[in-house]
């Protein structure tokens, strides 16, 4: 929805973080968007499939970091599940598949999420999620996780997992266009099966929640640059969760950091320019796994890729939670 704004520059992560004039405004747009949706469930109905489905998704525009907890789960499950696929729409990609994906696709036709999944196991690139799904059925798929898809009617899921960033919580609780909320949170509520707070609990708002298990995690970080002093950039949802996160890197000390907007396609001309002040500053020069990956290949020797990980503080217990709901279905 963002990219139909045509303003890239404003940062809508601190534009939606607070009320101010500008969203109050905006309120009777929400009401209108907000219509438009209900039509919208109402009016669609689910592909059931003969494979479990679990769809993780978050209720804010930007990101929460429901593409880590995917890659996460995807690792969980392993232990149960054979034949895993993620299906994603492929955000930024060209092609609309459905297509799977190999480690020589190109991120400017699948987009970078789908890349980042490639690495760690079978994924499905499709712009049509029902499409997408039954591609990876027929590739002998044996369960389905899709990453994102939670306000979208097209497979029937499973099991539902909202990802919930602790710190941004829900920016100024607003709907689109006036937060970024794309659904209200009391309707979340009822089509939830299972939350995940990443990062800061707040216990006041997790007081406020009313849904039915809620798990916590941290995300974790591996860097082990031999130049403590960084120069980072990243194109992120929420630039500032990376920021934060290697802010908490004692080791390391963050000089420079430069953010893009989500999804942002890197030219020769914008790697060359940090690369040469990274020089000039005797800085080590790093970005996510994300940005990593859509760098021209001449130039990711200069650069460290950063892997953002994440930790489940029980992680057995939401395994168990995960095979509870899907053995009830």
């Amino acid at each position: 929805l963002i990219k139909f704004l045509k303003v890239p520059m404003i940062n809508f992560s601190k534009f939606w973080g607070t009320t101010n004039l500008i969203n109050l405004a905006l309120i009777p747009l929400s009401y209108i968007y907000n219509f438009f949706y209900l039509i919208y469930r109402i009016s669609k109905k689910e592909k059931k499939l003969y494979i479990p489905v679990i769809c993780i998704g978050n209720l804010t525009l930007g990101g929460a970091g429901k593409t880590p907890v995917t890659i996460k789960l995807r690792q969980m499950i392993s232990k149960k599940f054979e034949n895993i696929f993620v299906l994603t729409r492929g955000y930024g990609g060209k092609l609309r598949g459905p297509k799977i994906v190999t480690k020589n696709s190109k991120y400017i036709e699948v987009g970078d999420e789908s890349l980042i999944h490639c690495l760690y196991g079978k994924t499905c690139v499709s712009k049509n999620k029902i499409s997408g799904a039954e591609l990876c059925v027929l590739n002998k798929a044996k369960i389905i996780l899709m990453d994102d898809g939670l306000q979208s009617i097209d497979i029937k899921k499973n099991l539902r997992i909202v990802v919930i960033d602790g710190q941004y919580e829900f920016g100024n609780n607003l709907l689109f266009p006036a937060g970024p909320l794309r659904q209200s949170i009391f309707s979340s509520f009822f089509s939830t099966d299972i939350a995940i707070i990443i990062g800061n609990y707040r216990e006041k708002f997790i007081k406020s929640l009313r849904y039915k298990n809620i798990f916590f995690a941290k995300k974790q970080i591996n860097i082990k640059c031999k130049n403590k002093n960084l120069y980072a950039f990243s194109g992120l949802g929420n630039n500032l969760n990376f920021y934060n996160s290697l802010k908490k890197e004692n080791n390391y000390k963050i000089i420079k950091f430069k953010e893009y907007k989500d999804h942002h396609h890197y030219n020769d001309l914008e790697i060359k320019s940090m690369i040469s002040e990274a020089k000039k500053l005797n800085l080590q020069l790093v970005c996510t796994e994300k940005d990593y990956i859509k760098i021209n290949k001449k130039f990711r020797g200069k650069i460290y890729p950063i892997k953002m990980e994440i930790k489940f503080l029980d992680e057995k217990k939401i395994y168990n939670k995960i095979l509870q709901i899907l053995a009830n279905q």
